[in-house]
């Protein structure tokens, strides 16, 4: 782990989502599997979610801290309901259910998910950011909704504490970043899957997270 601490670069984060964004129906016509349209409040929740990421980064924060793990749990309620509390009233069953998933579901909760972490610690930071991304998005996934916004977040708070790039949607990495995350999604963490398909997905994202890494969107360090 580096001695220093890294923060995103927000405005060029927030530059390549909207440009994104105004390409998304180019994008989405060469999907294997056609994604949901990319409307302004997605969009805007999203970078909700990295702002509130670089928030947590400044402070020295780790997501799959035990302690901190509520954090991640706020990061899936941002990208779905929005930063607002009080924009979350109508949101309060999904909240509640997706609150008890995060932390009891049997075969994906955040304490295996966590436990699969700890035993990669050593890892590189690319293969435990794709370890974590696949698992949560695998059947079962953690959340009931925004595993993929969520499973990027999370990606880029791994990675970025490591003083690498976040992982950030842009034109030229959409197609590579959707069609392995929908193989990744369609797989089930059943035997099969745990010990012949996930290990492969994870090793192909693991070479797709490092060949896209945009050192534009990692911004100043701060000394500690």
């Amino acid at each position: 782990m580096p001695k220093d601490k890294f923060r995103l670069n927000l405005e060029e984060i927030e530059w390549s989502l909207r440009n994104v964004q105004e390409n998304f129906a180019k994008i989405n016509d060469t999907l294997l599997m056609r994604r949901e349209v990319l409307e302004d409040v997605i969009l805007e929740n999203m970078l909700a979610g990295y702002i509130y990421l670089d928030k947590h980064l400044t402070k020295g924060s780790s997501l799959l801290n035990k302690h901190e793990l509520n954090h991640l749990l706020e990061l899936n309620h941002i990208v779905l309901c929005g930063p607002d509390p009080k924009q979350r009233k109508d949101f309060g069953h999904h909240i509640k259910v997706t609150t008890e998933r995060f932390y009891n579901q049997d075969k994906c909760s955040i304490g295996l998910i966590k436990k699969w972490a700890k035993k990669h610690k050593d890892d590189s930071p690319w293969i435990q950011a794709a370890g974590v991304y696949v698992m949560l998005i695998s059947q079962p996934q953690l959340f009931l909704e925004g595993n993929h916004r969520t499973g990027a977040l999370l990606m880029s708070h791994i990675l970025v504490r490591n003083g690498l790039p976040p992982f950030v949607l842009t034109v030229d990495n959409a197609k590579p970043y959707f069609d392995p995350s929908t193989l990744a999604k369609q797989t089930n963490k059943d035997f099969l899957g745990v010990y012949y398909k996930l290990p492969k997905v994870k090793r192909n994202f693991c070479t797709f997270l490092e060949a896209q890494a945009n050192f534009d969107f990692l911004n100043t360090k701060i000394k500690k």
